[in-house]
């Protein structure tokens, strides 16, 4: 199908195509949204399709493909609007699958983003008559914002289409191509200008804040996920934010600073916090994804009240608002740059993501602790800790998952009750714990000392050795891993001894050089293992031939 509009991806979409191509095809729907939509009374599957299809129209984003190998970067292409495909799921028993099947599809089926839109619907039926509407959506393509326009949109149209009326909706001011344009267009000079910021940022980060907690002899890829509802915890969090006149986001990283701080012994606490760009960027309606996690850290070496941790956890979510609009693919650069600088990886793999649930309820008026099933999913995308804080109009729900490498089950539960009580501990004025005291509340036994940082020079054997590595008989994988860089990014020479950027790769084309490999056969590598600092020379020694490419 022809496209009517393309531009360059929105620079809020670089992370999520970047982690999708990061994990396993047949991980990737760990990533998709999906919920069944409210319908109102009377509502039809006909109403349902006659919506849908009036909402594509809409929005062009519903009916955007991606062309990750465009040249010389990947695309987004709208294509014209057509009814949006419906599956139908019967719950009678007729010999086609159960609704619970073909949901279970439509969710767990990777998209194919050159092909696919990014929404999938399900009208659940009995006896001919619409019980449910299932809708699927890719991340690439959605954040919370963007699921607010939707189903403001859907709302307006089935009600109007159940009640046999037109509908006058508001004209879309902004579209995704819109502010692809607008992004590419803006001056080197200013997104410079927010990059040094970040640039800073990872300046002052340790080079793994669960270093002394880290024990790579458990399970490979074991993890644990684990949910704490406490319906007092919003008013505690609430009021503490009004005491110190901050947003209630502030209050939970401060919080989260302070029990990652109790529990792995490390003052300087990184993290990576889910932020939006539409405040920094003017573009607050479009209808795509304009959220991902930032990297910044909050000193604690000076033992400071909590007040004071306050007062910096408002201080970074305000510099992470204000100079959130870079893309994303620029910043894994700078990671990689540092880690060279360094000459060891610097690793932020701690995601924190505030989410605002009301109106909706947290369904109990008592603690509530429940153990999730193994995410083992998530698992593949290489964090080392995800922590979600939903706030319901009655209470707060404290969400935890973590790889076994750096929190066992028991530490998981440790860590969820301890930062409700750190929270609860200051619910009333008066109290304003240290970080020493905060720790010894929670109540971790002391971290070991973390591995002391290799800063010594090379010895004169290690040169010698790193010379004859690089005069070894170049092998097959290598030589094939060194052409589709330099193919790729148009690149006359590449070094094996180099990392992927150090020798002018760019991240965002990570997507198109793995599915050339696997073109050719060649597979056993990761977005995350390229954009690190590691050498091309090392990772060609991961690669291996099986089998042909993963969608």
């Amino acid at each position: 199908m022809l496209a009517t509009r393309s531009a360059r991806l929105c620079w809020g979409q670089h992370y999520h195509l970047l982690r999708y191509h990061q994990v396993p095809a047949g991980s990737r729907h760990e990533a998709h949204i999906t919920a069944d939509y409210p319908l109102p009374a009377g509502c039809t599957t006909e109403h349902a399709r006659q919506a849908l299809t009036q909402l594509v129209r809409r929005h062009e984003g519903l009916r955007t493909v991606y062309d990750l190998r465009a040249r010389p970067w990947p695309l987004q292409r709208v294509e014209p609007p057509a009814p949006l495909p419906v599956r139908e799921a019967t719950t009678e028993d007729d010999g086609t699958p159960p609704p619970a099947e073909v949901i279970r599809q439509l969710v767990r089926a990777p998209f194919d983003l050159g092909r696919e839109w990014p929404v999938r619907a399900c009208a659940v039926t009995t006896g001919g008559r619409l019980r449910r509407l299932h809708l699927v959506f890719n991340h690439l393509s959605f954040d919370d914002v963007a699921l607010d326009v939707l189903c403001r949109d859907l709302d307006a149209l089935l009600a109007a289409r159940v009640e046999r009326r037109p509908v006058a909706l508001a004209p879309v001011p902004q579209q995704p191509v819109d502010l692809a344009r607008y992004e590419a267009g803006r001056p080197a000079a200013e997104v410079d200008a927010a990059l040094a910021h970040w640039h800073g940022e990872l300046r002052r980060l340790p080079d793994d804040v669960f270093a002394a907690r880290r024990d790579a002899s458990r399970a490979p890829g074991a993890a644990h996920s684990a949910s704490l509802t406490v319906p007092s915890l919003l008013a505690t969090s609430r009021a503490i934010a009004a005491r110190a006149r901050v947003w209630p986001s502030a209050v939970q990283l401060a919080a989260y600073a302070v029990a990652v701080a109790a529990y792995t012994g490390e003052r300087r606490v990184a993290h990576r916090m889910y932020t939006s760009q539409r405040d920094a960027s003017g573009y607050h309606s479009v209808l795509t994804c304009m959220s991902y996690p930032t990297a910044a850290s909050i000193d604690l070496t000076d033992d400071p009240a909590f007040s004071t941790v306050l007062r910096r956890a408002a201080d970074r979510v305000e510099q992470a608002i204000t100079h959130a609009h870079v893309p994303y693919d620029r910043l894994a650069e700078l990671v990689e740059r540092e880690s060279r600088r360094r000459r060891r990886p610097l690793r932020i793999a701690s995601e924190l993501n505030f989410l605002d649930n009301a109106p909706r309820s947290c369904r109990t008026r008592r603690e509530r602790l429940v153990w999730n099933a193994e995410p083992s999913d998530w698992a593949t995308a290489g964090s080392d800790v995800y922590f979600r804080i939903y706030e319901w109009s009655d209470g707060i729900t404290l969400a935890l998952q973590a790889m076994d490498e750096v929190m066992d089950r028991e530490t998981v539960e440790h860590f969820l009750r301890g930062y409700a009580r750190l929270l609860d501990a200051h619910r009333e004025p008066g109290i304003d714990l240290t970080v020493s005291q905060a720790a010894e509340l929670i109540g971790f036994a002391a971290a070991p000392p973390g591995p002391a940082p290799d800063l010594a020079p090379k010895s004169a054997a290690e040169s010698v050795a790193e010379s004859v590595a690089e005069s070894a008989p170049v092998g097959e994988a290598e030589r094939v891993l060194l052409a589709v860089t330099a193919e790729v990014n148009g690149l006359a020479r590449v070094d094996p001894a180099d990392s992927y950027a150090a020798a002018g790769g760019r991240v965002l084309r990570l997507p198109r050089l793995l599915a050339e490999l696997g073109e050719l056969d060649w597979h056993g590598l990761t977005v995350g293992q390229l954009a690190s600092a590691a050498s091309l020379r090392s990772l060609a020694a991961r690669m291996e031939r099986c089998g042909t490419a993963d969608g």
